[in-house]
């Protein structure tokens, strides 16, 4: 396939057909008209960080498109000038508009190789695209970037939670009070700040109703699509538990699994090399809190489809993706619960779980505890994951009084039900910090 280059990226490459995708969602999204076949695109090369191009208002720019198709490491560099124009000659072009403003616009050859792919595979790269906004936008930069707008939500003012812990009760505790909560608090999936679909109840419900990056993507899609890798992932770190050196083929599929989760979550990464993708699952297998591997919501990510299947071993504790989602959902409901408990200050409780910078939705969220940052923190990854396995098997074994579970099971999109596992839950804490 095509590629398009990035030249003040280290070169870094994408597919052809994900930059149009990305054009076409930047004209649906920013510009507010269709006519992404024809109209050009302000270049604005802009030599700044990508937050203060946001705050300037400069969205809908070739700039802003460029940064968040590279790696993070890059998003605070401009993206634009004449060697990616040189790098990318049949697929844009440089046009005046009618007040003199120099713009870009796609050119013919790009729209017949467009025109030229399914139905299916253009969806599946617009997606891809969407995935870009949709997902934590990390820079070098410690400020937050905001493409979409988002507002300020207050925890436990829809349902006040049904239980709250003593001050002196364990973690499990806290896990189950947490668990209890979100199954009782109604939730409706919001998109770009606004409710798809009616509002639910209970953790299967939610679930049910989960969609990434867009409503068109259901439960099923995201399943479907995310098998095939985390099957893969589950025979590369199985080889590592067992203690077998990779092949040739393996360090080729691993760096080809890891480009392809990426993608899918719309947090491009560099330095994605076998041995990277072999030392953050190995730190994950291990659990081990002072791995030294690369860790941020991408490598969260894998560290969760490598270790997915732990899900079934006694006694290890699979990875949680801790993002900035993942994060909000757990920390605003726990700091919540913590000072009806009677905690003004965290008192060394869940030292470890830190939080993930992201806005968006409702992110950021108010908190009256002083937590700590996670990001980039193996600590936090650990820490974060085992409370969440606390939150399964509180779904998969508390029982009412007459001895029935009292959860529902959670629902497969193939249809029926299975036990709770740590992908599940993490969809569900995922839509819940939005």
């Amino acid at each position: 396939m095509k590629k398009t280059i990035f030249p003040n990226a280290n070169h870094y490459l994408i597919p052809r057909a994900l930059y149009i995708g990305a054009w076409k969602v930047w004209f649906k999204r920013f510009d507010q008209h269709e006519n992404w076949r024809e109209d050009g695109m302000p270049i604005q090369s802009i030599d700044k960080n990508l937050h203060e191009i946001i705050e300037s208002g400069d969205r809908f720019t070739l700039e802003v498109i460029n940064r968040l198709m590279v790696p993070w490491s890059y998003r605070d560099k401009s993206q634009v000038d004449d060697s990616f124009f040189l790098m990318n000659l049949d697929m844009l072009k440089r046009i005046k508009s009618e007040d003199g403003r120099e713009l870009a616009r796609l050119t013919d050859q790009a729209l017949d190789f467009w025109d030229g792919l399914t139905y299916l595979e253009q969806d599946l790269f617009t997606s891809y695209a969407e995935a870009r906004i949709q997902a934590d936008i990390e820079t070098p930069s410690a400020e937050p970037v905001v493409l979409d707008d988002h507002g300020l939500d207050v925890i436990g003012e829809d349902i006040y939670p049904p239980i709250v812990p003593d001050k002196n009760a364990d973690d499990e505790a806290f896990a189950k009070a947490l668990v209890a909560w979100i199954d009782e608090d109604p939730f409706t999936p919001m998109y770009q700040r606004l409710p798809v679909g009616e509002a639910v109840s209970s953790w299967h419900d939610r679930l049910e109703v989960f969609f990434w990056p867009k409503p068109r993507s259901g439960l099923m899609q995201v399943a479907h699509s995310a098998d095939a890798l985390m099957y893969r992932a589950e025979i590369l770190s199985k080889g590592i538990e067992d203690g077998v050196a990779w092949s040739d083929e393996d360090k080729e599929m691993a760096v080809k699994m890891a480009d392809e989760i990426f993608l899918q979550a719309g947090l491009p990464q560099r330095d994605v090399t076998w041995e990277n993708i072999y030392g953050v699952m190995e730190s994950a297998l291990k659990s081990d809190a002072n791995a030294k591997s690369k860790m941020n919501s991408g490598w969260s990510l894998l560290s969760s489809f490598a270790t997915h299947w732990l899900c079934k071993v006694d006694g290890r504790t699979p990875m949680v993706c801790w993002n900035s989602r993942t994060a909000t959902s757990i920390i605003s409901r726990l700091d919540f619960l913590l000072v009806e408990a009677g905690f003004e200050s965290l008192e060394n409780r869940f030292a470890n779980i830190g939080l993930i910078p992201g806005v968006g939705g409702t992110r950021p969220r108010e908190y009256t505890l002083s937590w700590p940052n996670g990001y980039r923190s193996w600590k936090t990854q650990i820490a974060a994951s085992k409370f969440v396995k606390m939150m399964v098997d509180c779904l998969n074994n508390e029982k009412n009084a007459d001895g029935t579970l009292k959860y529902r099971p959670m629902p497969i999109p193939t249809g029926g039900q299975a036990r709770w596992s740590m992908q599940g839950v993490q969809l569900v804490l995922f839509s819940d910090g939005y």
